[in-house]
């Protein structure tokens, strides 16, 4: 699962296509398992099939490189013999060629070696896969060790030695750099010889005197000292090439031309890259103008893998941007009057005919000088190459400038390169180069059939290089190119958001237009489901007004908007919304066969596009649990995330600090690396995650169980993926559980809870930083506490329940009639009354730990913006407490109105108003508003719950109230109030609440103390809480609250559905209760909840509409929380919707007074909640 979705950013990009295909082998494991479900026989040939063509291709695409790589290092090994003493005494021109060829090198083969060890990976991990799905088959051991660890790729050793070998140079090298820097006035400007062994032969008196010449462009000591020596004569070819390497980078133009009527070719065999003085001089100019500072990653011969090969030395980082921003300042580069250009001009002005081969030379990369000028991009040199070219009949491009004949041997053209490095200028100097005959239709149509170039349209696309974007298109590339998976460059556009691309591939040219209906082959997601899956809400609305079918469905049968709303993106769920209400419809298949196959649960472990799902088999909907879950008796459990839960937070969990290359050959952070997470004073196996982490490490999190948690000490160990544990440890974090957070005082608690450790070399440097965030739940013991079949879960819910909603309904100003107060007694009774199976209401501690019946976390009664647990218990009942309306008593102030100031709240019933007399401060419902208008509820809202004059008010009341005045056969829905970070920070709170331990052994104190034989569930916003609740007792089950994407936050377990899903799967809860809002947009996602084997809620203002809840009812939700019980009930047992309630009014308005519930529950209110 987490390979699969992590695969495509751990690729080096320029050898995606030569991995082992995950996705597709993870396909035929869905379906072996598919049918082992369903009790058919398996044949697993396809599958080894599939298998075995996957590792023929690997290994050959291994051992091709390999040798590659091998026979360059020999060339340098040949030349400079075995023993590095001799590379110290090089001098600083050479030094320069070397190191750069051994930077190339060493690139090379770490992304050899990453490639070997994520591919065997793989392979491990897709015949793990296979064993896991398929009863009965045990495959992974005997494969892995008789056809995978024998092929050269599964042993780290090869290329281990390699590198091995090439630190050693990289060593000397450095230590050479450092002390010959100042050898000579032109070593910062030098580009490196070409050959040494040329110039051994002859005296060092001879040598030095050759030297001078050159640097002072003295041609007539230079021809004197080539007489002297008789190398003219013999025709000495590596002396001339050295002597005119020399004068090119002392810029000795008399010289050049001397040496050059001399030399026969300019071919150099013995260089390492192969490359000639034209490759070096291109390259130097590119190295030395390019302005942005990055000459080391665009030195490398791919850009795209130097830029790979820098995760080993910062693996945490991720890689998935583009490898450079767009060049915009090209044209500032060089111009024709540039010292080194014209030095370039003249070299190839002085070339004699037989010399001119050199410019279409290639070297080692298969690239000729014009592909290092369209890398770098240096536009003036793309442009002197080309006219040289083009005089000297080499400039072939009748079939374009990026056909085959053009390609270097990782296929990339010079037009390619000059794309991948972000170079507009560049790459319009190349297409407008092409057309020097004329243009013509005929090369738009080859281009068409070019795949390099409708890859690099991608790469265009997902760099975001729109200028780029439209030359190619405008070039006739083909717009509608697919990748091996079937994607098109518009399915890039979606992923990633670039609107201004998309908006151009839409538009197309006259000759041909993007095809926005293309379904990739994995899952048959069109560009549109893709940009739902991705939250890419701009590129949905184009896709929208250009067209694209939204009611278009994939290969599981999900269209892009229920996809948008499972993920939490509702508003691209609410613009694909069709007029067609679909839960009138019947569902598209039959329910045995709307098992949503890999596309529907594809992303529920993970949110992206390029994700490869889960690797659950979906269940079909069954009886909910039946008996409790695990609990903890003795132990606490210490649960470790990596990484921040907070989505708002862009720290990685594991980052490493730059090594400078001239150390790079003394650390082991350039290999593959992973962190191993342990404890001492704690029991649980260490677990091994490899690096970089994938995007949901920090909900998956590291468990231990301990019987003193103050004593545990957390290991977060680096090192090398595949040396084991114990040895070569690159780097150790530890965190001290007691001490790593700041105490906040008896039973406090920070909601800011990530935790940021040095890690530490073993020669004590710190070398980067771990941060993770951990959670302590510690054991719960009641002697009521205990594992009945009374006590149990519910059984399968024959019909969906309804739970009233903070007792009668969430008060709101913009009813008709007047409300009772919400959480409140006569609210709550009233709910039961009127056919509530459940009443839900919200539970908070005050200072003095006393749960108390609240929803909002500040108490603006008070006239502050006070947290409910910043209150003891007398005062918080005294703000609103029967005894308080009889102070009206003892008011020597005189009634406005002239009525009778106990009268006041009745007589305002019908018709609430609010803050009549602003100046007056008496015992109206006006003073109360007066004392609250500062605070910070009263000024969002203008209203608050449960107050006199707008509601019927109520006091306050405690748990321990509800347990004693409501009849046992109401169920409790408790959903316990615990702020989240971001709920703190949005209601300008302090930071900090009641231990979260202490928070639910409280609560659950009570619970027990007074259930009884009464039915009770837990539900809470707060993902720790909900864990809590289910790691402290067996009996009672959890529902987790989520809205689901309709509202910001910051946790990513509450982002979405999706998450909510996985979150409730993962821990065992019971449940979830979504907000309204996706279920009434996308009613089959309520099947995708049940899918998994928990029970579905869902709660909102929408449901109180009677025809939103029968939509979501025909769909098999399990409970519906509303404000309006008694006109939903009737909704739902009449099958229609009573005409008065459409509008969702609550149960207490005027169509509903004459029920003889309502009626005595008022009557009863009258005495003891309207006033003395």
């Amino acid at each position: 699962m987490k390979f699969g979705r992590n695969l495509p950013r751990n690729q080096v990009p320029e050898w995606a296509s030569s991995y082992i295909n995950y996705k597709g082998l993870k396909k035929l494991v869905k379906a072996a398992a598919e049918k082992a479900k369903n009790g058919e026989k398996v044949d697993p040939a396809e599958f080894f099939f599939a298998l075995d063509r996957n590792l023929e291709d690997v290994d050959f695409f291994y051992n091709k490189k390999l040798a590659e790589f091998c026979r360059r290092l020999n060339l340098l090994q040949n030349r400079y013999g075995r023993t590095l003493d001799v590379v110290a005494t090089l001098d600083q021109d050479e030094v320069e060629e070397v190191m750069g060829a051994l930077l190339e090198l060493r690139s090379q083969f770490r992304n050899l070696q990453w490639f070997g060890e994520i591919n065997r990976r793989g392979f491990v991990k897709i015949t793990k896969k296979l064993d896991k799905k398929v009863p009965d088959l045990v495959t992974q051991r005997p494969y892995i060790t008789t056809k995978v660890d024998v092929k050269p790729f599964a042993k780290e050793a090869n290329t281990a030695r390699l590198l091995n070998d090439i630190n050693k140079w990289m060593s000397v090298l450095a230590e050479a750099q450092t002390f010959d820097d100042t050898r000579s006035e032109h070593s910062t400007r030098s580009l490196g010889r070409a050959s040494a062994k040329g110039m051994l032969s002859l005296p060092q008196a001879q040598l030095d005197a050759l030297d001078q010449s050159v640097r002072s462009d003295d041609i007539v000591a230079l021809e004197a000292g080539l007489k002297e020596s008789n190398v003219i004569e013999e025709g000495a070819q590596p002396l001339l090439l050295g002597l005119l390497q020399r004068s090119i980078s002392s810029r000795s133009k008399a010289c050049i031309a001397f040496l050059l009527t001399h030399a026969k070719s300019l071919d150099e065999p013995d260089d390492i890259n192969a490359r000639n003085c034209i490759h070096r001089l291109v390259i130097h100019i590119g190295r030395t103008k390019s302005n942005n500072g990055e000459q080391d990653s665009k030195s490398r011969p791919v850009p795209a893998g130097a830029q790979f090969s820098n995760k080993h030395l910062q693996p945490g980082l991720a890689t998935t941007k583009a490898a450079n921003s767009l060049n915009l300042s090209e044209s500032l580069l060089l111009t024709k009057d540039d010292e080194a250009v014209q030095l370039f001009i003249f070299l190839l002005e002085q070339l004699r005919p037989e010399q001119r081969v050199a410019l279409k030379s290639r070297d080692s990369f298969g690239r000729m000088p014009l592909h290092y000028a369209a890398q770098f991009g240096i536009v003036v040199v793309c442009q002197i190459i080309m006219s040289k070219m083009q005089q000297w009949n080499q400039f072939h491009v009748k079939d374009g400038i990026d056909t085959p004949e053009w390609q270097d041997s990782d296929g990339y053209a010079p037009l390619h390169l000059s794309v991948v490095g972000g170079h507009p200028l560049t790459t319009q100097a190349l297409l407008q180069g092409e057309n020097w005959e004329g243009s013509s239709e005929y090369k738009a149509d080859i281009r068409k059939s070019i795949a390099k170039s409708g890859a690099v349209l991608a790469i265009a696309t997902k760099s975001n290089y729109s200028v780029i974007v439209q030359l190619l298109i405008d070039a006739g590339v083909d717009i509608n190119w697919k990748d091996k998976t079937d994607e098109t460059a518009l399915h890039v556009a979606a992923r990633f958001g670039h609107e201004e691309c998309a908006q151009i591939i839409l538009k197309g040219t006259k000759d041909q237009k993007a095809d926005i209906e293309a379904t990739e082959s994995t899952y048959s997601w069109t560009p549109l489901h893709v940009a739902a899956v991705d939250g890419r809400y701009n590129v949905a609305e184009l896709l929208v007004e250009a067209g694209a079918d939204i009611t278009r469905l994939d290969s599981s049968g999900w269209t892009a908007r229920e996809h948008a709303a499972l993920r939490g993106h509702m508003d691209i769920a609410q613009l694909l919304e069709s007029d067609e209400v679909e839960a009138e419809s019947p569902p598209i298949r039959p329910v045995d066969t709307l098992q949503p196959t890999p596309s529907d649960m594809s992303s529920i472990d993970e949110r992206r596009s390029n994700g490869t799902g889960t690797s659950n088999v979906p269940r079909a909907p069954d009886a909910i649990k039946s008996f409790g879950h695990r609990y903890l008796t003795n132990e606490s459990l210490v649960l470790v995330s990596l990484g921040s839960m907070d989505m708002r937070k862009n720290a990685e969990p594991v980052s490493l600090d730059r090594v400078p290359l001239t150390e790079a050959h003394n650390t082991q952070l350039d290999t593959a690396l992973s962190i191993v997470v342990s404890a001492t004073g704690a029991s649980g196996e260490p677990t091994i995650i490899d690096l970089p982490v994938h995007d949901s490490i920090a909900t998956e999190p590291v468990v231990f169980t301990t019987t003193d948690a103050s004593k545990v000490k957390l290991l977060f160990d680096i090192v090398p993926t595949y040396s084991g544990n114990d040895k070569n440890k690159v780097g150790r974090a530890v965190a001290l559980l007691s001490s790593v957070k700041p105490t906040l005082g008896s039973r406090r608690m920070n909601l800011q809870g990530d935790v940021c450790v040095p890690i530490m070399s073993s020669n004590f440097d710190v070398i980067g930083t771990v941060n993770f965030n951990f959670l302590v739940i510690t054991p719960f013991h009641h002697p009521n506490m205990e594992i009945t079949s009374r006590q149990t879960y519910w059984k399968k819910l024959e019909s969906t329940m309804l739970i009233g909603h903070r007792g009668l309904g969430k008060n709101l100003t913009s009813n008709k009639s007047l409300q009772l107060g919400e959480n409140t007694l006569p609210s709550f009774i009233a709910a039961a009354n009127l056919g509530a199976h459940y009443v839900e209401f919200d539970v908070q501690l005050t200072k003095d730990h006393v749960p108390v019946i609240y929803h909002d976390f500040l108490v603006s009664e008070t006239g502050i913006d006070a947290p409910v647990h910043t209150l003891t218990l007398e005062q918080f009942l005294h703000i609103n407490s029967d005894k308080s309306r009889d102070s009206k008593q003892h008011s020597k102030k005189p009634a406005p109105t002239g009525e009778p100031g106990d009268f006041r709240a009745r007589s305002n019933s019908l018709a609430p108003k609010r803050s009549q007399s602003m100046g007056f401060a008496g015992s109206g419902p006006d003073d109360l508003d007066e004392r609250m208008k500062h605070t910070k509820d009263f000024k969002d809202k203008g209203f608050k719950g449960n107050t006199r004059g707008n509601f019927i008010q109520a006091p306050f009341a405690t748990l321990e109230d509800l347990f004693r005045e409501l009849p046992e056969n109401v169920g409790f829905n408790i959903e316990m109030k615990y702020p989240m970070l971001h709920e703190s920070e949005e209601h300008e709170m302090d930071t900090y609440a009641v231990e979260l331990n202490s928070f639910c052994d409280t609560v659950l104190s009570k619970v027990y103390d007074l259930a009884g034989e009464r039915h009770i569930i837990f539900s809470s916003f707060n993902p720790d809480i909900c864990l809590c609740l289910s790691y402290k007792q067996p009996s009672i089950p959890i529902l987790f609250l989520t809205d689901a994407g309709c509202c910001e936050v910051c946790d990513v377990r509450a982002s979405s559905l999706q998450e909510a899903i996985r979150f409730a799967s993962r821990w065992n809860l019971l449940g979830i209760v979504a907000a309204a809002e996706p279920f009434i947009n996308s009613p089959r996602l309520i099947r995708i909840v049940k899918e998994n084997g928990i029970v579905c809620f869902s709660y909102g203002v929408l449901n109180n509409d009677p025809a939103m809840v029968q939509r979501q009812v025909k769909q098999g939700i399990d409970a519906v929380i509303v404000d309006s019980v008694l006109a939903i009930r009737k909704g739902l047992t009449n099958g229609e919707t009573p005409a008065e309630l459409v509008n969702g009014e609550n149960g207490t308005n005027g169509t509903l007074k004459p029920a003889h519930e309502l009626k005595d529950m008022l009557e009863e209110l009258t005495v003891n909640g309207g006033g003395p």
